[in-house]
């Protein structure tokens, strides 16, 4: 069973389900450090991250025999997990002192790495309090943006999903999503220096 694909462990969940649940189980422990990471890096709540990481499964069980597999399992299972952590954004309390003091650090002339949200050249006391407020102003970042472009750059640059998968995910051809997920970085870096005083292009490098 270790050697089915993602797509024949759906087909077998699809019968087995909920009698036996161990092509389920083996498509969770497949997936569940990824999904994990990924609503980590956009709640930055570790006990939170791990409710939505259950929740999110708990959907994909709910719902699998409805999945007709035009996208392939991974797709499918990680824009359920970008919604899922999208939606808990507007339930957490931010605190309003980490955008001010990460104000300050960037207008020190700091150059900050949003995509792998590493600061650089900072002694490791001061790197683990601006990481943490650097996740912080990109949660308050991604919460203005239209939830149409923050679940695009979930998808193509928090989760690496390529330009295809998000075309054929989303139904849209593949220059449409190019220029959707552009036009979404342009309006994250327009956010990010309204609200955290610097204006930075973590996109330059990527494609």
């Amino acid at each position: 069973m270790l050697t089915l694909s993602d797509e024949e462990l759906v087909a077998c969940c699809k019968v087995e389900l909920p009698g036996d649940t161990r092509s389920y189980e083996l498509l969770v422990q497949r997936h569940m450090n990824r999904v994990y990471g990924l609503v980590l890096r956009v709640i930055n709540d570790k006990e939170e991250a791990e409710d939505i990481t259950q929740e999110v499964f708990f959907k994909v069980y709910n719902n699998l025999k409805k999945f007709e597999q035009q996208a392939s399992f991974s797709t499918w299972l990680y824009k359920v997990a970008t919604n899922s952590a999208l939606d808990a954004l507007d339930k957490i309390n931010r605190r309003p002192k980490a955008a001010q003091s990460l104000k300050q650090q960037a207008n020190s002339g700091e150059e900050i790495d949003i995509l792998n949200l590493q600061p650089s050249n900072l002694p490791d006391p001061e790197t683990q309090v601006v990481q943490s407020e650097l996740r912080e102003c990109i949660n308050r970042v991604l919460k203005k943006l239209k939830k149409d472009d923050t679940q695009l750059l979930v998808m193509r640059d928090f989760n690496d999903m390529n330009y295809d998968e998000i075309a054929n995910l989303l139904g849209l051809g593949l220059s449409a999503a190019k220029m959707r997920i552009h036009r979404a970085r342009l309006s994250f870096q327009e956010h990010f220096g309204k609200l955290c005083g610097k204006v930075y292009t973590p996109f330059s490098s990527r494609k």
